[in-house]
């Protein structure tokens, strides 16, 4: 009866073992936004898309002090995925200081060749983003989030991201506004996926051993 049950045991160790070899990671893709077409303007902030969810991710953009993202009139575009809609979009939320602007969406979505004439083609485009207060007088954002859904989509499919900006922080934009573009740096898995596979392979290991000890 024992080397039945150990028997199952182990089977349950194999199977996990493929699984864990098998399923995707959660991942993060992080982009450094170091170049503008703005002369001595680089670093203005940074973008991290991290898997959230079956086919879909979170884009997170967060300016470096002195710099906002434009609201309306702006624009922002992915090189990477294939199968993004104007649909895609959900929760698009602008934040500055204590300010939350919630409920927001992109008047227009462009697919195809979409040419950001100093760093080139771009293959989504969101803009204009429109929902803010009447009479508010916000332009521009210090971070901004939304998430992205679409079949089979990933983080670790992002190859390149580009966004209007301005050069001043809060919500009035500043003297100048200009693009930038970021390169992707070296994808990570998510901590909490590692985690939850190491667990349950510990956990397993531990009831092989019990039973041996039995």
């Amino acid at each position: 009866m024992r080397a039945v049950s150990l028997g199952k045991f182990v089977l349950a160790a194999t199977c996990l073992a493929l699984f864990a070899a098998a399923a995707p990671l959660a991942s993060a893709t992080s982009f450094t936004m170091s170049t503008t077409n703005l002369t001595g303007v680089s670093n203005v902030g940074t973008v991290d898309i991290t898997d959230s969810g079956t086919n879909q991710v979170t884009v997170t953009i967060t300016m470096n002090a002195g710099f906002s993202i434009k609201l309306p009139g702006g624009h922002i575009g992915f090189n990477g995925p294939t199968a993004l809609v104007a649909g895609s979009v959900g929760g698009l939320t602008a934040s500055s200081g204590a300010s939350t602007y919630s409920g927001l969406s992109f008047k227009q979505f462009d697919s195809g060749s979409n040419n950001v004439s100093q760093f080139g083609n771009f293959a989504f485009d969101y803009s204009n983003i429109k929902g803010l207060p009447k009479g508010s007088g916000v332009v521009s954002a210090d971070s901004l989030t939304f998430t992205l859904t679409a079949s089979g989509l990933q983080a670790s499919q992002f190859t390149g991201v580009v966004f209007h900006f301005c050069t001043a922080s809060g919500t009035n934009c500043g003297p100048q506004t200009g693009y930038t573009v970021g390169t992707p740096l070296t994808e990570v898995p998510e901590p909490g996926t590692i985690t939850l596979l190491g667990s349950g392979l510990i956990g397993l290991a531990g009831m092989i051993r019990r039973r041996f000890r039995g």
